[in-house]
């Protein structure tokens, strides 16, 4: 906690002489206690994604597959990890796995409706991810203050996600090639400068696209 002091004097007026022969005063001394805001656990997260520079997305055909799987990436060094909504018991294996790792941030993928949001934040997920912007879920995860990350594709369904509160956006790039993402970062110069948003490239990713990321620092 910062501790900041602060001085009030009173002037003393020419024409009250008499003032002169008391005893001086001392000044008023007021303590103000300023606490530092600690990050949130949505920048929190936001942090950890920006540190990784990778999430790794993890499918797999059962839960205990997902569990051997994901226990192996975290050991090697991956802090985030996202677990798609189609492997078998995704919740419990999320929840098993924070049990085990609170550290790193885990989270879900391909969450398309308010339930499974729900579900995935009251088994630990620290982020969520939609491969559009859904507008409920947006609003349910700013109240359990879960970092939520919508998919894109155009400018406008980017502007679209930035105005109704996410942080970052996922661009669903299967079919956008190295230069389509180039023009596309370029169109939204005003957003990429912001040090609150940020934009990150999904799947099909190539040595080019890293390249570039990293020259505009998403």
């Amino acid at each position: 906690m910062a501790v900041t002091s602060l001085g009030i004097c009173a002037r003393t007026s020419s024409a009250s002489l008499s003032l002169l022969s008391s005893p001086p005063r001392s000044p008023l001394r007021v303590s103000c206690y300023c606490p530092q805001l600690s990050p949130s656990p949505i920048d929190k997260t936001l942090t950890q994604i920006q540190n990784s520079g990778v999430i790794a997305c993890l499918r797999a055909n059962s839960a205990e597959q997902a569990l051997k799987a994901a226990r192996a990436a975290l050991s090697g060094g991956i802090s985030v990890l996202e677990i798609v909504m189609s492997t078998p018991g995704v919740f419990e294996v999320l929840q098993q796995l924070v049990q085990e790792n609170p550290n790193p941030a885990l989270g879900v993928g391909t969450v398309l409706n308010v339930e499974d949001a729900k579900n995935a934040i009251n088994s630990g997920a620290k982020f969520l991810m939609s491969p559009a912007m859904v507008k409920d879920i947006m609003v349910d995860v700013k109240c359990a203050e879960v970092l939520y990350i919508p998919g894109v594709m155009t400018p406008t369904e980017i502007l679209s996600a930035y105005d109704t509160g996410a942080k970052i956006v996922k661009i669903q790039s299967e079919n956008i090639s190295p230069e389509e993402q180039q023009q596309l970062f370029y169109q939204m110069p005003y957003l990429i400068k912001r040090q609150s948003f940020k934009i990150i490239s999904m799947k099909f990713i190539n040595l080019q696209i890293l390249q570039l990321c990293r020259a505009m620092r998403l």
